[in-house]
């Protein structure tokens, strides 16, 4: 399992001078298991998928939207041939902002927008911010750009954007990220209240999520949040694990290791101080779960990060060396 993940890390090929892809895909396969440190949003069009992310099934319909969080193993199936619209982006840097980290985090292994049941209003902005992407990247003319069934797939790399035409499109990103944050309860109750009857006891899980994504770096256990929650212990576990797909360790790890890695990106932190500020008991049992989920120790991890997005185009650490660094290597 542990190479499994390993070897499924994706480095997405971007458009030239960018951290941004995009492309419509029209072919119908599928997409083994495998992740990046990339948001990946998916809007079908003319055809539905089915996706796997970590261990939750998203049937996305055609005019709904999927967004899959970073560093998220998937899986992808075309169950019918027709174009679904594909936005990859870079988000490794925004995630020192910490309502972008939350957002991530409250979405978790993905956010599914569904077109039949996502307040009218939100789900027509989001839509609207797409196509305004859209337009951006592939212009009047999208014909080179955007169908990789008819043309080589670098020259959707390689062609170049307008002048700021990155800093719109992240600027949009943004915006929708912020939208979907905002709105979480909205969007992802419409359709679970219908799923499921957990929804009419005491508070939303939705908001336990929210709770956990500002305190998950405490002490706390399954109890303590059951009984924050209203719920007696085991129909919390049971009802938290049909929510969110995992139980309630394995949401709260994740949590965890998703913040580790963006610490991970600060060279002047060692191990076992990230260890210790993403809420690990130790230095030993956070390299154990971090390997086990992610397929590398944390040193690892940190030499591939760095390989991807060198500290000398960082200006915070531009004058850094690793000479300096407090990491110890723990294998």
């Amino acid at each position: 399992m542990k190479s499994r993940i390993a070897s499924a890390k994706e480095t997405v090929q971007h458009k030239i001078n960018t951290s941004l892809r995009m492309y419509i895909n029209k072919m119908h396969s599928d997409y083994p298991p495998h992740w990046h440190t990339d948001i990946e949003i998916i809007w079908p069009k003319e055809a539905p998928y089915k996706i796997i992310c970590e261990s939750k099934t998203y049937n996305v319909e055609v005019g709904d939207i999927l967004l899959i969080c970073p560093s998220v193993l998937h899986e992808i199936f075309s169950l019918s041939p027709g174009s679904r619209i594909y936005i990859q982006a870079d988000f490794s840097r925004f995630t020192a902002l910490k309502e972008i980290d939350k957002a991530f985090r409250l979405m978790s292994p993905a956010l599914h927008i569904k077109k039949k049941t996502c307040p009218r209003d939100i789900y027509d902005q989001l839509c609207e911010w797409l196509i305004k992407i859209m337009n951006i990247n592939f212009g009047s003319d999208p014909s080179l750009d955007m169908h990789y069934d008819d043309y080589d797939e670098s020259l959707m790399a390689y062609t170049e954007l307008a002048p700021y035409g990155e800093l719109e499109i992240y600027s949009i990103l943004m915006q929708f990220i912020a939208l979907c944050g905002k709105n979480i309860n909205l969007i992802k109750d419409s359709d679970s209240i219908a799923t499921s009857s957990a929804f009419k006891n005491s508070i939303s899980l939705s908001n336990v999520c929210t709770y956990l994504s500002e305190n998950f770096t405490e002490d706390i256990s399954l109890e303590s949040v059951a009984a924050f929650a209203g719920f007696s212990k085991y129909h919390f576990e049971r009802i938290f694990t049909e929510y969110t797909g995992m139980t309630f360790y394995q949401y709260l790890q994740k949590m965890r290791i998703n913040y580790a890695q963006t610490l991970l990106s600060n060279p002047e932190l060692s191990i076992t101080d990230i260890s210790y500020q993403a809420g690990f008991a130790s230095s030993t049992a956070f390299t154990r779960a971090f390997k086990k989920t992610t397929g590398y120790p944390p040193s690892k991890f940190r030499m591939l990060n760095e390989e991807q997005h060198p500290l000398s185009v960082n200006r915070h650490f531009a004058n850094f060396r690793p000479e300096n660094s407090k990491d110890r290597v723990l294998k």
